[in-house]
């Protein structure tokens, strides 16, 4: 949404509560909702059909839609393999949403058919539960692209102080600062889990949360916030070239 006075041509990034104010909010909520009930968080949360589950698919469809409208402006993107890297990003976005509501059946409850059923572990209606292959590999490349293009890369840009123009293939891979806060709550949201598993630490409550699906959360988030800031660059310099 364009501030007041400013052109829509001009803006460049989401809103600011989108990237600012909305990823510690939600975390917030989490956290004091699983304090003050905890059984009620639990039927509501915790499930395959709970909040969590349902919402991380909802925050993709921005991701969605901007890489449908990203691949309208692709010509201006600066060489193929940046199109072809947009193109990625889009259909790991539709494969994460589909993936996470079992491309519907958790909404319409139909039966999974057989040939499915007899590959998928739990007896649903996706990919994921087939193979490692299409869950957990995924998932870390996902997860090593938020810290090493979310968090260090722009650190490094910043500390450096160095910027890119639009014709540089870097201008748009390279996610902007301000997702910079939500690539790091998608990984550090992690992190207890780890220090449990490889230490031996006691999680202590409230942040006994379930750790992966509040991640699948924030990179939800992350990608949605990406390719929408892409899609407002593209917009712009459509526009720019357009007058």
């Amino acid at each position: 949404m364009a501030r007041m006075g400013q052109r829509t041509e001009d803006v460049t990034e989401p809103p600011r509560w989108a990237w600012l104010w909305l990823p510690p909010l939600l975390l917030l909520i989490d956290v004091v909702f699983r304090i003050a009930d905890r059984p009620l968080y639990a039927r509501l949360w915790l499930t395959e059909e709970g909040v969590l589950e349902n919402a991380t698919a909802a925050l993709l469809l921005p991701a969605i839609v901007a890489g449908v409208l990203i691949l309208r402006f692709r010509a201006l993107l600066p060489g193929l393999p940046v199109r072809v890297w947009m193109g990625l990003t889009f259909l790991g976005s539709l494969y994460f949403a589909g993936e996470e509501v079992s491309w519907g059946q958790q909404w319409f409850g139909w039966a999974t058919p057989e040939p499915i059923g007899r590959l998928n572990d739990q007896n649903e209606t996706n990919l994921h539960n087939m193979s490692s292959w299409l869950d957990q590999k995924p998932r870390l490349l996902l997860e090593l692209w938020v810290l090493g293009g979310g968090v260090l890369w722009p650190l490094w840009l910043r500390w450096r102080r160095l910027a890119f123009a639009a014709r540089h293939w870097a201008y748009w891979i390279v996610p902007t600062r301000p997702l910079l806060l939500t690539a790091a709550l998608a990984i550090l949201v992690k992190v207890p889990e780890r220090l449990r598993d490889w230490f031996g630490l006691p999680i202590p409550p409230p942040f006994d949360m379930q750790y992966s699906e509040t991640q699948e959360f924030y990179f939800a988030v992350f990608l949605s916030l990406y390719l929408c800031s892409v899609y407002l660059r593209l917009r712009r310099l459509a526009a720019g070239r357009a007058s």
